[in-house]
């Protein structure tokens, strides 16, 4: 009568080369283990574990990711927010502290505003562009992130 298999057991023929049935060899006495199945079950548990490890590591690591970015909007909102509060004060102070122009006067003040607003967008645009190159808007310069701990050499660099 042929030998009942269990139902809770499951065969598997593995064919392995001489110098991985000597690995497994050299592991089974590593581990004192008194079968190849205690073996194969260490193994098939260590790399289950390292997967999951490395499962939890991957979403920590999009959490930090997430917390970064969150941070960073946040310092992009209150950078906004700085903005247009001082356009808004400015705009405020033109409108209240700039007398009317006479209506003689229009076109002649509409000119000069051209030329003084072209002038003034030439300007900014040169100090902002000093300002990027000099690195005077990174986050730690504008006091919306701390002092990285690291900071890179120049064999760092590519």
């Amino acid at each position: 009568m042929p030998r009942r298999k269990r139902p809770e057991s499951i065969r598997y023929y593995v064919r392995l080369s001489r110098a991985q049935a000597e690995r497994l060899a050299a592991l089974r006495q590593q581990l004192h283990a008194r079968s190849d199945n205690e073996v194969f079950d260490y193994l098939v548990t260590v790399g289950t574990n390292q997967r999951d490890d490395l499962e939890q590591l991957v979403y920590s690591l999009f959490g930090n990711l997430a917390d970064s970015l969150a941070h960073r909007f946040q310092s992009l909102e209150t950078v906004s927010q700085l903005h247009l509060a001082l356009t808004d004060t400015y705009i405020k102070y033109a409108l209240t502290a700039l007398p009317e122009v006479p209506s003689s006067l229009l076109a002649a003040a509409r000119s000069r505003a051209t030329r003084i607003y072209e002038q003034v967008n030439l300007t900014a645009a040169r100090e902002f562009q000093r300002r990027r190159q000099s690195d005077a808007y990174n986050a730690v310069q504008l006091g919306i992130e701390d002092e990285p701990s690291y900071s890179p050499t120049p064999s760092d660099e590519v």
